[in-house]
């Protein structure tokens, strides 16, 4: 005979609107991309910030599948991309996104996180490509401790991205 375990479904609550509220894998993702589109619109290689974050949190692989992931979000965006600045404390609807879409790519939800990323923000193509480096940035943040936690994607709509930086941004060129 079987054993019968009672079954408690797990709540998911949302991405918070204040940055202050995302766990520290959250919290290190969204700095790290944040700090990368300020370099790429200051036309500095974003390379360098990611490795010293990458390095310091001890995962220095996680910084060039985090440079390829970025780089195909600039190539492949549908509509200008909003992404707040590194000290902005706000979350907004583009950040939720890709931080959901981050999750799902590191629960090993590859077709959810695709769809995340297709869903208004990449085109078919673009999301595919993001999705083998994400997966990969995923993996290596488990690695390093850094589990994202697992959140509801709630409508986007009404959230408001202030000060946010809005793409499509010319990428530096490498000599």
């Amino acid at each position: 005979m079987g054993r019968i375990m009672p079954f408690a479904p797990r709540i998911l609550h949302g991405y918070p609107s204040a940055t202050e509220a995302l766990d520290p894998a959250e919290s290190l993702l969204l700095l790290a991309i944040r700090g990368w589109v300020d370099d790429v619109r200051q036309a500095t290689d974003p390379l360098l910030r990611l490795g010293g974050i990458a390095a310091q949190v001890g995962v220095p692989a996680a910084a060039p599948a985090l440079d390829m992931v970025m780089r195909v979000i600039a190539r492949t965006a549908l509509r200008p991309v909003q992404i707040g600045c590194p000290r902005c404390p706000r979350l907004g609807a583009d950040e939720q996104r890709l931080l959901h879409a981050a999750r799902l790519a590191q629960g090993r939800e590859t077709g959810l996180a695709q769809e995340v990323l297709r869903d208004g923000l990449l085109s078919d193509i673009g999301a595919q490509f993001a999705l083998g480096p994400l997966q990969g940035l995923g993996e290596l943040l488990i690695t390093a401790g850094f589990k994202l936690r697992p959140r509801l994607l709630v409508d986007l709509a009404g959230i408001d991205d202030g000060d946010a930086v809005h793409w499509p941004l010319s990428l530096p060129t490498h000599h």
